[in-house]
């Protein structure tokens, strides 16, 4: 049997305890589980009923010391091997066998395992009988391996064929009632059995959050491995059995860890993969019912879309997040809101605009759904999506009046929350400002410190938006003064960037 398959021991004890509990005998108990796992032997069976390791069994044996060579784990490995490898226990290890496990002798033995011992000594295999050490005997158990115990418990549910050869057998209205009622009570005790608790759920979502925290301020190769990690344990954890809360959990976890993953893919210049990581988020979403989450996907894609200069796309994905950003409520709706007013923006529709931005700040954002970092809406980066749209609006004093609040907002806040990605690409919207209101010297000002920008740490939408800044200096401004240092500067700025996805 592949040993991945196998029950843990704290599976088999609670099984096993819940069906003691029950009044089921050791010998029924081990039926359950053969029926279960069909792979295994009766002296395997036996000894998970008791929930007992190879070591626990040969410690038992030389406590009673029945007779044999001090025993070993290994020798106890062997005879349940066998015949198909392994040692033939003989008549004495049966006979101890048979008195750890409280069954009779013959229970140990498949029918061919039997047949392949001599006249002799089946007539004494035959007379070894343990079972009133048993609490839960009352003389009626089947001790023929090849017969089904009268109640054998749930082995059935996942066995349909065994299901119906069980309903086939003559059982009385009494006895199918008490049946049916230790099948449900298993299925209880496997509908509890969780390979996740709730600690490790709140270690894996402690993990998401400080990924978020540190992302724009730290080297990003280390958080994707951390990303990456995080998302295969949970994906991991979702292959076994858990509660179905945990379940949905799990599901964020995996969703949250992609939709970032799709995130940091368009800041490293890869909107294309951004595309796959968010789709599949969208799967996790929908799975965990989520609306939080597939508002993010989608912000995800809209930005995928925007930077590839698909436009159209980019506000259809804008809209059909805001459907969902609207039931999820709070910086989720401030966020997809905000962004759709920038769209409408880009594509001329004034008025839409206007609306939307009415919209997005008249939204309450005090509810969080999300893990922070670049997947959240703070007030400040609502501002800087706010300046954004206003710039295209040819509104920029309104801009400048936004975006410095915004940066002020994000500079009062403790290193370890500010997002410096953001603060960054509102900076730069201060030196649009000022450049469209002629005041070069306050656009050379605010670009300084992003000029300073750590090479790991710049962005691919940074280096676009530097574009930007650059291409919004008046003619003839370039070819001199602090329009020409500007350009300069930027110029350098960019010839020092290697892309992200080279090497």
């Amino acid at each position: 049997m592949d040993k991945s398959a196998e029950p843990g021991r704290r599976q088999r004890a609670y099984r096993s305890q819940r069906l003691r509990a029950r009044g089921l005998a050791w010998e029924q108990i081990a039926s359950v589980w053969e029926t279960d796992f069909p792979e295994i032997g009766p002296r395997v069976a036996l000894r998970w009923a008791h929930n007992l390791s190879h070591q626990e069994v040969a410690d038992r044996w030389n406590t009673a010391d029945a007779g044999e060579s001090t025993m070993v784990k290994a020798r106890i490995y062997q005879f349940e091997h066998w015949p198909v490898k392994g040692r033939r226990p003989s008549v004495a290890a049966l006979h101890a066998l048979a008195r750890i496990y409280q069954v009779t002798a013959r229970r140990l033995l498949t029918d061919a395992e039997y047949a392949l011992y001599n006249t002799g000594d089946r007539a004494e295999i035959d007379q070894i009988d343990y079972r009133q050490a048993d609490s839960n005997f009352n003389g009626r158990s089947h001790s023929s391996p090849g017969a089904a115990p009268a109640f054998p418990g749930t082995a059935e549910v996942a066995l349909p064929t065994l299901s119906q050869i069980r309903d086939r057998r003559p059982l009385s209205a009494g006895e199918q009632l008490t049946l049916y009622a230790r099948e449900s009570d298993l299925i209880l005790s496997e509908a509890e059995s969780s390979n996740v608790g709730g600690s490790t759920i709140e270690r894996l979502n402690r993990d998401l959050r400080r990924i978020a925290d540190s992302y724009l301020k730290t080297p990003t190769g280390p958080l994707l491995a951390d990303l990456r990690r995080l998302r295969d344990e949970a994906l991991r954890l979702l292959e076994g059995h858990q509660p179905l809360r945990h379940r949905r959990d799990l599901y964020l976890i995996v969703g949250w860890a992609m939709t970032f993953l799709g995130w940091v893919s368009t800041d490293l210049g890869r909107p294309d993969a951004a595309e796959n990581h968010a789709q599949a988020a969208q799967h996790f979403g929908v799975e965990a019912g989520h609306e939080g989450l597939l508002a993010w996907t989608c912000k995800t894609r809209q930005v995928a879309a925007y930077w590839e200069d698909r436009k159209a796309e980019a506000l259809a994905w804008g809209e059909r997040g805001l459907r969902f950003a609207t039931r999820a409520g709070g910086e989720t709706e401030v966020m997809l809101a905000s962004t759709l007013a920038l769209d409408y923006a880009r594509l001329g529709r004034v008025q839409d605009a206007h609306a939307m931005l009415r919209h997005a700040q008249g939204v309450a954002p005090g509810r969080t759904n999300h893990p922070g970092g670049p997947l959240s809406c703070t007030p400040e980066r609502a501002l800087s999506y706010w300046a954004d749209a206003y710039l295209v609006l040819n509104d920029p004093a309104r801009a400048l009046e936004m975006a410095t609040r915004s940066v002020e907002i994000s500079q009062g806040r403790p290193e370890r929350t500010r997002n410096l990605g953001t603060e960054r690409m509102t900076t730069l919207h201060i030196a649009r400002a000022h450049i469209d209101v002629g005041a070069l010297d306050g656009a050379a000002e605010a670009l300084a410190p992003i000029l300073q920008t750590p090479v790991e740490l710049r962005a691919a939408p940074l280096l676009l938006q530097l574009g930007e800044v650059e291409g919004r200096v008046p003619l003839p401004f370039r070819s001199g003064g602090q329009g020409k240092m500007i350009r300069e500067a930027i110029g350098v700025f960019r010839a020092e960037t290697r892309p992200h996805t080279e090497g």
